[in-house]
């Protein structure tokens, strides 16, 4: 009965959320001009560096007048959850939407490839597989029939590990004992456990207060955590493991996306290209300032490490994740093709 109740509340609170979007959308439709209108929404903080550089793209598309496009941003998560804003989506009540690529594993199981430890073997490699593998692209478009598909990619650094202690983090007896959070994710919760860890699962926006009350002993996400999350001020120790390379996704409803010509297709997705160019192009100059602001306040930055016990002790995760099927073992070997 208490599951059931769990269930119906769980509908209610999705269906509450997709009424009042619905209405909001009505009501700035009514108020729009002849252009095509798309709606994007993330959950990243307005004024963050993150949702500024999202924020750019509203400026691009509006750069060629002729392409009658414009795009409205909704960040701070106003309009619900990543899972919420990927099923508003789906079902073609909202435009689109930037979502963390873990999230996106929940409703395609392919896209659990970017959470498998040591995917990319460095920020190159990181960036010439996704931008030029065929299967990547393919999985991209494999959604179609769900109502939505991905046109870009938002290029989010490598991951590591940061502790409430001061320790070098470069094998698995480090982590051994230590509490850890962990994105919500099969693949990460299993990855910390390989690597010594006990993986607490929990919203992002969860972790410091679990930091602080000693919930968790430590987390992994990259510099601008410390930061913009303030975690800077209760961690003594940050260490370059360089695990993962997450990518953020850009999905587009087939609603949408099918109602736009060619061109203005093509368009919206130059204009996302040249988005996150402009973020690479600043994304060292923000990591290194990131983490010299955590230095600032006490934490210990461990660089170039010695990773081969880690990649050691995480390279199951690798094989089970090709086992699951010719489909997905395609797509590992097709990403390990730009390996330099």
């Amino acid at each position: 009965m208490k599951s059931i109740k769990k269930t119906l509340g769980i509908a209610v609170g999705l269906i509450g959320i997709v009424i009042v979007a619905v209405t909001f959308f009505k009501v700035v439709s009514a108020n729009s001009s002849g252009k095509v209108e798309i709606r994007l929404a993330h959950n990243q903080s307005a004024g963050s560096e993150i949702a500024d550089s999202i924020a750019l793209l509203s400026d691009i598309v509006a750069e060629d007048d002729s392409k009658e496009m414009e795009v409205k941003i909704y960040p701070s998560g106003v309009l619900g959850t990543e899972k919420e804003i990927i099923e508003m989506v789906k079902a073609g009540i909202l435009d689109m939407a930037k979502v963390s690529s873990n999230t996106l594993g929940q409703f395609q199981d392919e896209y659990s490839i970017f959470a498998v430890p040591y995917l990319f073997n460095g920020q190159q490699h990181y960036y010439d597989a996704m931008e030029k593998s065929e299967e990547v692209q393919k999985l991209f478009t494999s959604t179609e029939e769900e109502g939505y598909i991905a046109i870009g990619y938002y290029a989010n650094g490598a991951r590591n590990f940061y502790l409430k202690e001061d320790v070098k983090c470069d094998n698995p007896s480090v982590l051994k004992g230590k509490k850890i959070r962990s994105m919500p994710s099969t693949t990460s919760m299993d990855m910390i456990e390989k690597m010594g860890g006990s993986p607490v699962p929990m919203a992002a926006g969860e972790t410091y207060t679990s930091l602080q009350q000693g919930i968790v002993d430590g987390a992994e996400n990259t510099e601008l955590a410390l930061t913009v999350d303030g975690h800077q001020d209760l961690v003594k120790s940050y260490t370059y493991t360089e695990h993962q390379y997450s990518p953020d996704i850009y999905i587009i409803s087939t609603k949408k996306w099918n109602s736009m010509t060619e061109e203005q297709q093509n368009y919206l997705r130059e204009s996302l290209k040249s988005t996150n160019e402009n973020f690479k192009s600043l994304y060292t100059g923000m990591m290194e300032a990131a983490i010299q602001e955590a230095e600032e306040h006490g934490v210990t930055v461990y660089r170039d490490i010695d990773k081969s016990a880690l990649i050691e002790a995480v390279h199951p995760i690798r094989e089970s994740f090709c086992a699951k099927g010719d489909s997905y073992k395609t797509l590992y070997e097709d990403i390990q093709k730009y390996a330099e």
